[in-house]
């Protein structure tokens, strides 16, 4: 099993676009990702700029991500940036049991890539159909509600981890989000931050029904695979 976690930056649909915004909101400028061996270890990362095609690089993702229009001038479109991006998942997989799990953190990486890729007419590989939102898994594993997940920051905070480079970089982004699956592995000391998170939050009990040893499990926990359809609410809540 490979496990792959991934990142996407994006640029804003022109609003005047009403059809092309009633499927998605943006359009991804940078893929950023790593992946893990059966073991958990980072084996390799990839980062691929877009070119996006309704809209140049606005100034503001400019500033938030450091991405500029010249950084995309010569980049692959969508379909063919999916294309190196798929090639490179599947490095290596043929040498193992050939399975590949992609994780992102929160549900809003999978709504990005299926509604674009429907707005442009790019069939989905079917490597992507094992996705997992790992905020959902990790904020069950911490026993705290769904209604209320941590966001990535928060999560490596409370991890005694802190967050490594720039923020809003897709490859930084996926190799944080990483390191938490790497520390649930670790049972004991996972056990530990737990503990002291859950005590500081006032809830010291592991949730009802449920083991910290049926939760790490990660088997267990079904990839979700949402429906694609029209999200007009489709922001990263992330930071």
């Amino acid at each position: 099993m490979q496990h792959i976690f991934l990142d996407f930056e994006m640029n804003p649909i022109p609003r005047e676009n009403r059809e092309a915004r009633a499927i998605v909101l943006g359009e991804i400028i940078q893929i950023g990702a790593v992946k893990l061996n059966e073991d958990y270890q980072l084996t390799d990362r990839f980062s691929l700029n877009v070119r996006p095609e309704y809209s140049p690089i606005m100034p503001h993702i400019t500033e938030l991500t450091g991405i500029k229009q010249s950084d995309v001038d010569d980049a692959p479109l969508l379909r063919d940036a999916i294309d190196q991006f798929t090639a490179w998942i599947l490095e290596g997989a043929e040498q193992g049991d050939g399975k590949v799990r992609i994780y992102a953190w929160s549900n809003s990486d999978w709504r990005q890539f299926s509604g674009e890729c429907k707005l442009k007419n790019i069939p989905i590989p079917k490597c992507y159909n094992r996705w997992m939102d790992f905020q959902r898994v990790y904020t069950r594993l911490m026993g705290l509600s769904r209604r209320n997940p941590l966001s990535l920051t928060n999560a490596l905070g409370a991890s005694s981890g802190s967050f490594t480079g720039s923020q809003h970089s897709a490859m930084v982004d996926a190799e944080n989000s990483a390191s938490l699956l790497t520390l649930v592995k670790d049972k004991e000391a996972f056990a530990e931050r737990t503990r002291i998170v859950r005590q500081l939050m006032g809830k010291e009990e592991t949730p009802s029904g449920s083991t910290l040893g049926d939760l790490f499990d990660l088997s267990s926990i079904p990839e979700r695979k949402p429906r694609v359809k029209s999200d007009r609410k489709n922001k990263k809540k992330k930071r």
